[in-house]
């Protein structure tokens, strides 16, 4: 079983920069019954409040409804596998969530001026994750892709984890050769996905294209493996589209706007003819009625 400090330092932070109070981490148990020791560790020093041993989808019911031992919670937050997605999703009208974030993805853009061992180790890099991870490569040179693919198949059988990269590989990677930049930047908006390094000769040029990925990585020195660490980013991002709509964890995902209005008569009276016009247009009267009565 893979072990997530990273993932609790990555989402704890955060909540403690915006000020939470009660800040709840759950953890699954190892072969022996014990959360990973890394884990409880990393949780005490970012600042976590408590920490439970359980996993999956019955840790995002527990945390959503509440159990004798575990208190409910306001929001949930956090990377996870399938089961732990259709979870936050499920209990998502009672329950405030960040995003779905998982299985992980990586789209690599590369040309011909691309290192093709790099693309090749971070393919693998993001794969080892789980069986369903989503990562390929998009390109312009039809060279790259095949030395590319040569290289992943020369190494998949010989690297750690192997029976994961390659299930996910095979069953839901590819290789995409496109005709021209423009079809480039189309398709890899359209998947949008949760990692997206950019390994061209102007790797800026692509970026400032690009809407849709939860994070985009410049440069043949970039790995998205390195951000999932210690580059200064939140490893904590939108899988399945959602790059589309929002961007990673961040602070802003534990404060709330507060909104307070003061009116007067004085500005009641400015905007009664306004306001009156828009009632009447959407058949309510009495919204009208409560400002004109206090005229």
């Amino acid at each position: 079983m893979a072990r997530y400090p990273s993932s609790v330092i990555m989402s704890v932070i955060p909540a403690k920069i915006a000020g939470v109070k009660r800040i709840v981490v759950v953890s699954p148990p190892n072969s022996d019954g014990k959360i990973d020791p890394l884990t409880i560790v990393a949780a005490n020093l970012c600042g976590a409040s408590e920490i439970y041993r359980v996993g999956g989808a019955q840790a995002i019911a527990a945390l959503s409804f509440g159990t004798i031992s575990i208190p409910k919670v306001d929001k949930i937050v956090g990377p996870g596998g399938p089961f732990v997605t259709l979870a936050k999703s499920m209990i998502n009208d009672k329950t405030s969530i960040d995003m779905l974030a998982g299985p992980t993805e990586l789209g690599i853009i590369a040309d011909s001026t691309a290192n093709p061992q790099y693309v090749a180790l971070d393919l693998i890099s993001q794969s080892e994750h789980s069986n369903d991870t989503f990562c390929y490569l998009i390109t312009n040179s039809e060279k790259l892709a095949k030395t590319v693919d040569k290289i992943v198949d020369d190494l998949v059988g010989k690297v750690k984890r192997n029976n994961f990269v390659k299930t996910s590989l095979i069953e839901n990677g590819f290789l995409a050769i496109c005709k021209n930049n423009s079809d480039i930047i189309k398709l890899a908006n359209e998947l949008a996905p949760e990692h997206l390094q950019i390994m061209t000769k102007n790797p800026s040029a692509f970026a400032s294209k690009i809407t849709s990925s939860g994070l985009i990585l410049l440069g043949d020195n970039t790995p998205s493996s390195a951000s999932d660490y210690l580059l200064g980013s939140n490893h904590i991002l939108p899988t399945n589209g959602f790059g589309k709509v929002r961007g990673s964890l961040s602070v802003l995902d534990f404060m709330k706007i507060n909104t307070q209005i003061t009116a007067s008569k004085k500005s009641l009276s400015k905007i009664s003819k306004s306001m009156q016009i828009f009632t009447e247009s959407e058949g309510l009267p009495n919204h009208y009625e409560a400002v004109r009565g206090r005229m």
